[in-house]
Order: structure tokens, then C-alpha cells, then sequence
């Protein structure tokens, strides 16, 4: 070895020594106490993001910045949560990806991350890995209720009755899990069972919007009786688009054709629309008779690629998606 080698060497070994005497290990009771204050100031960042108090989040968060907490699977865990509030989901996926590394059981990383992918749209990952928490935590109500929204909003019916039946058995009056089950159910054409779990709900909560829009679609369906089903026509707002379908034939079919056009019209226009849905809209602008409209909407279905497929699939999916998102049990605020 040369002199200069040596002299290297040597600089290397002295630098490492004065480092470890500035910088020694922490001590077993330090590490005791990082884990104690780790904890402590999750739960008020955890508290605050539940309620919307980012500023409050993004000042314990400053707290927990030292070397000590960063190996922690709970401080990965924070950060995925603080990243998620902001809308920053690759960051968030990345931190919750180093938490599961770290403490495969951590259930809130593993929930949260199944919350990243649907609100990309990724409902497939979000079903797959909401089935990895359910196996975590198998008692937990929001867990099961959010696998079952997944099944849903995929088309695995079977599978979505299975999750909420379970969400139900730890939370009996779980409303929220009764309204999608009935979604399942109409799905099926299941109109007994759908009807038995609305009046479940309303019976706890008769002024249920959601439960009483879903009851005039069963009515509708089952006795063919248009005004009684717009009675119970409660929020025109909540109207998922299947029960716009069913209410704006309901209209139609009372001579209230401004109402039936102003809540078809999306469905109309959209690219999954069928040669019915066409045929509908045609005939609702001339009963308005609006002529002009209805030949510029005829020259519209002329031009489109009508079956197309893969995009009215792909639009379908992302109306289905934008429905979840809204459906899903949110733990997190986050700051729009």
C-alpha cells in the first residue's frame, strides 16, 4: 500500500470514530421514548387529518423529523397519509409501500393504499388490496364495506353481497352498506330482496334520499306505476345513472317530457347510449317540439362510431368509478 493510500485510510478510519463519538446510537431507553412520542403525535396527525385541520397535521408532522422516527414503519405510515391529503398519490403509494415492507400487518397502510388506487381509478388494485386488509383486520365494518363497493363497481355482484352482508354483521345499522347492497340486488333483478333492505333503511332514517330514490326505481320496475314512483323521487342530485333512466321514463310516461329531457340528457349524449336510449331522446324533443334539436341530435348519432365498444366501455366504467368515489368510506379528509 503506498504512503498515500495510508495517509487515506487512516482519515477515513479517524472521520468514522470522531462521527460515532458526535453521533452514537441512541439508547435503549431513547429509542423507548422516540417510539412513545412517534406514537403520540401520529394519533394528533391522524386527527387532524380526519377532520380537515391540515395546518394543525403539517405541524406535528414537523415534529417527528428526526432520524430516530424514520425508520419507524408508523412514521412511513404518516407520511403516506400527509402525502394522500395533499393529493399526492405516487409519493403516497411509495410511503405506505415502505410502511407494509417494514410491518406487513399494518392495516391503516394497507387500507389507505387500496383508497390511492380507486381514487385512480384503479378499482382492480384497490379490490386486491383491500382483500389484503380485510385478511389484516377481519372484523372491521368499513373495511368490508369498501372491498363490497369495489365488487361493485367491477360487476362482481356475487362477491359485493358476500362483502357488505359481512360489513352488516359488525355494523347492523350500517346504512351507507344497505343502499350499495341494494344496488347489487337491483343489478341482479333481485326486486324482493332490494326492497326488503330499503325499507330497512327507511325505517331507521324515513327521510333517506338515496333509499327513497332507489324504492321509486323498485316501484317502478315492479308495478309500472310512474306516479307512484315519482312521489318518492326525493333528490334528483343523488340520481345515480341508472335511476335516471328509470325516473326520466317516468316523466315521459306522465306527460312531463321538459323534466324526462333535462334528466336524459347526459345519458343521451353519452357513448354507451343504445338505439333506445336514442330512440327516447328523439321522441322527448319532438313531444317538446323542438324539431331543430332533434335533427342536429339525429345528425349527432348518424356521425358517432355508435359501437364503438371499447370507449362506451371505458366511459361506462368512469361514470361507475365517479359514482365509488362517493360511495367509499373516507377515513381522510383531503385538501382540494
Amino acid at each position: 500500500m503506498s504512503l498515500f493510500s495510508k495517509i487515506t485510510f487512516a482519515w477515513l478510519i479517524l472521520s468514522v470514530s470522531v462521527y460515532a463519538q458526535e453521533n452514537p446510537p441512541p439508547t435503549e431507553s431513547e429509542t423507548f421514548q422516540s417510539k412513545i412520542d412517534l406514537e403520540k403525535t401520529g394519533r394528533n396527525i391522524i386527527n387532524a387529518l380526519r377532520y380537515g385541520k391540515f395546518g394543525v397535521a403539517d405541524f406535528e408532522w414537523k415534529k417527528i423529523q428526526a432520524d430516530i422516527y424514520k425508520e419507524e414503519a408508523e412514521y412511513s405510515y404518516l407520511a403516506g397519509a400527509i402525502h394522500y391529503s395533499r393529493l399526492e398519490w405516487p409519493e403516497a403509494k411509495e410511503a405506505l409501500a415502505k410502511a407494509l415492507a417494514k410491518e406487513p400487518n399494518q392495516e391503516a397502510a394497507s387500507f389507505l393504499l387500496g383508497m390511492i388506487y380507486a381514487q385512480e381509478d384503479n378499482w382492480k388494485e384497490a379490490k386486491d388490496t383491500w382483500l389484503e386488509t380485510n385478511q389484516i383486520s377481519p372484523y372491521n365494518p368499513f373495511y368490508h364495506y369498501n372491498l363490497g363497493v369495489a365488487y361493485y363497481i367491477l360487476g362482481e355482484y356475487g362477491q359485493a353481497i358476500t362483502s357488505l352482508s359481512k360489513s352488516l354483521e359488525y355494523k347492523p345499522n350500517y346504512s351507507e352498506a344497505k343502499t350499495i347492497l341494494v344496488k347489487t340486488y337491483l343489478e341482479l333483478g333481485n326486486y324482493t330482496e332490494a326492497k326488503k333492505e330499503i325499507e330497512s333503511i327507511l325505517e331507521t332514517d324515513p327521510k333517506n334520499p338515496m333509499a327513497s330514490n332507489l324504492l321509486g326505481r323498485v316501484v317502478y320496475l315492479t308495478e309500472k306505476d310512474p306516479k307512484k314512483a315519482l312521489a318518492l323521487l326525493k333528490d334528483e342530485r343523488v340520481l345515480g345513472w341508472r335511476e335516471k333512466k328509470t325516473y326520466a321514463r317516468c316523466y315521459f310516461e306522465v306527460r312531463k317530457w321538459r323534466n324526462a329531457e333535462s334528466l336524459f340528457r347526459s345519458i343521451a349524449f353519452s357513448p354507451f347510449a343504445d338505439d333506445y336510449d336514442q330512440s327516447f331522446y328523439l321522441n322527448l324533443l319532438l313531444n317538446l317540439g323542438l324539431e331543430e334539436k332533434a335533427n342536429e341530435f339525429f345528425h349527432f348519432i348518424q356521425k358517432k362510431n355508435k359501437n364503438d365498444s371499447t370507449i362506451a366501455e371505458a366511459y361506462r366504467m368512469l361514470l361507475a368509478s365517479r359514482e365509488g368515489k362517493t360511495l367509499l368510506y373516507h377515513y381522510f379528509k383531503v385538501r382540494y
